[in-house]
Formats: structure tokens, sequence, C-alpha cells
């Protein structure tokens, strides 16, 4: 074998997914290194902290690896720092079925403004914000522009994702500089992005910090059904063979058995083993939005609040058909 095929053959090898850890990537990639000033006094708070959480720590990553791998593999589509796929772990611990007390809902916390701008569909039965892909395509839609408006700067995207850019924008204003941890901010907002940052420290450097990752292929497969009209959750799980409880597991949008969803809704489910037969007369448990704060994990800060339209003379105005749900594009990589 020539030395270039070789080279070839072990580029590939590399850059299989099958073959893809958590070793083979820079987690701070796109985010500034190091931390100086008060900004690294506060990261390493957080790692401190975070080190005291290891084993809980080691344990959800272990239990979220598929939601994790899947939504890194659409972080990767838009060309995003990969680390924003661990960004769930501190919103909601990667839990897909949690409401905070100031209604943020979801995976990504996302409040009802942010989800309405975005065009995530909430209707009786149906929210969006509980759905895996709905939610993500939004989220990173957002920070996508957050990271645009505040001129290409990461932190200050961040920090806005948890306290609105308008608050963000006018702290900016007032200090007369970009240095996020020189800005008037809740201390809820600077711990946060320390925590994103210390996160990510951490799994550059595992191995020295003796914490165990997960194989980046562990756990389920995550895979997504898009139905090209209005469907129900029901109706589905009874045409593919899928346990109810199984199907809402994976898809607490749908919050009443006959709710139709959206034209073009996304279903999760997950690949490998064989489904459990639905019976007509089984039991269908649908799952309830669990309150964020009885989680009491120590992974989350108080929850996001999201898109602020009342601060910073910012006017949004809603996008047109964003996750292209009219369009019917896929608003999906596989």
């Amino acid at each position: 074998m020539s030395r270039s095929l070789g080279w070839l053959v072990s580029v590939l090898l590399l850059t299989s997914p099958y073959c893809y850890s958590y070793h083979n990537y820079h987690w701070q990639a796109g985010f500034p290194t190091p931390i100086q000033g008060k900004g690294a006094e506060l990261v390493t708070q957080q790692t401190q902290f975070l080190l005291k959480q290891r084993d809980h720590l080691q344990r959800r990553l272990t239990q979220s690896q598929p939601m994790i791998r899947w939504v890194a593999d659409q972080v990767s589509a838009r060309k995003l720092p990969r680390m924003l796929a661990f960004l769930p772990l501190i919103e909601s611990s990667y839990r897909l079925d949690v409401i905070s007390a100031a209604g943020a809902a979801g995976p990504w916390q996302l409040m009802p403004d942010t989800a309405a701008r975005f065009s995530i569909p909430m209707q009786p039965g149906f929210d969006g914000r509980y759905s895996l892909p709905l939610a993500t395509d939004a989220a990173l839609s957002y920070l996508g522009w957050l990271h645009q408006f505040f001129g290409q700067d990461w932190l200050l995207a961040l920090a806005a994702y948890n306290a609105g850019e308008g608050r963000v924008l006018k702290a900016v204003l007032d200090a007369g500089t970009r240095n996020i941890w020189e800005l008037q901010l809740p201390m809820e907002t600077r711990l946060y992005v320390a925590r994103f940052i210390a996160l990510a420290q951490l799994l550059d450097r595992s191995e020295q910090h003796q914490i165990t990752l997960p194989p980046w292929q562990a756990g389920e497969n995550i895979q997504v059904a898009t139905h090209p009209g209005s469907c129900s959750l029901l109706q589905w799980a009874m045409a593919k063979g899928v346990a109810m409880n199984e199907a809402s597991r994976w898809n607490p949008a749908w919050q009443l058995p006959d709710a139709p969803g959206v034209t073009n809704c996304p279903i999760v489910y997950s690949r490998g083993g064989s489904p459990a037969p639905t019976r007509q007369n089984s039991k269908q448990v649908f799952y309830k939005a669990v309150s964020l704060e009885s989680l009491h994990d120590p992974l989350l800060l108080q929850a996001a609040r999201g898109l602020d339209m009342s601060k910073g003379s910012v006017r949004l105005e809603a996008l047109q058909d964003p996750l292209g749900l009219e369009t019917k594009r896929p608003p999906l990589v596989p």
C-alpha cells in the first residue's frame, strides 16, 4: 500500500462516525483560550465544582450520549462549534420533558417568545419546545443569530442565550467594552458562561482530571422520521408497531393521544432491537412536563430566560418559516 493511500485510509478511519471518540475533537475550538482576568477565576471555580460532581457528570454524559451525538451532528452541519451540543446539559440536564418556573421548556429551555419567533408550533396537545428536532433547530438558529448579532463573539452569544440579547446589548453599550467579564450582568449569567467553558476544558482534559467519558457511539441510535402531512404520534406508533410508552419517551411534545402535531412533523425513534408491539387495549403513556427545579441536578443553574424582547430597544420580528415546516424542506441532517 502506498504512503498516500495509507494516509487516506487513516483519515477515513479517524473521521468515520463509528471510530469517533471524545478524544478526537478539541472541544474548546471556537471559544477564546485561555480565559484571563476575572473570567479565569470564575472558570476555575466552575471547574472545581464540576470535578466535585465528577460521578454525576459521567453518569449524565453516558445517559445523554445518544442525544449528544445526534445534536452534535446538527451542530456540525451548521458549521458551529461542536461544543454547543453540550449546552442542553447545563440547560436541562438533557431532559426533554422539563419546564422551569419561568416558563422555559424542553431540552434547550426555550421561552414562549423565543419559540414563537422561530415558528416552533405550540398548540393544544402539542408543544414543539419539547421536541428534540424542532427545539434543536430553533436553538441553533437562535445561537447562530446571536453570534452574528454580537460581532461573532460566542461568549456574548452564550450570555445572551441565558439573559436575553437586549440585556446583554445594554450592558455592552453602558460599559463601553465587549469583555463579558467586565459587563454588569447577573451573576447567574456569568456563572452560566463560565460553567460552559469549564465543561469544555474538562472534556479536552478528561484523562488529566480522571473523568471517564462514554464511547461516542454508546447507547441507542436516534433516528428522525418526518411525516409529510399533519400526523399524530399515536397513529404513527400504531402504524409502525412501536409501543406508545416508547414513542412518548422520545416525543414528549405530543401531550394528548390524538394531538395532530404539525405539518412535516419530526418524530424521534431509536433504531436497534425489536420494537414492542402496540396493543389496542394497552395502557398508553404520555409524558407530562416535569419541574426543572424539582430535579435538583447539580449541573443546572437557574433556568435560561431566553429571548428578551423588552430591553435594549431591540426590535425582533418573527422569522418567516425558519424551521422549513411550510416549505417542507428537510430540517435535519440524517
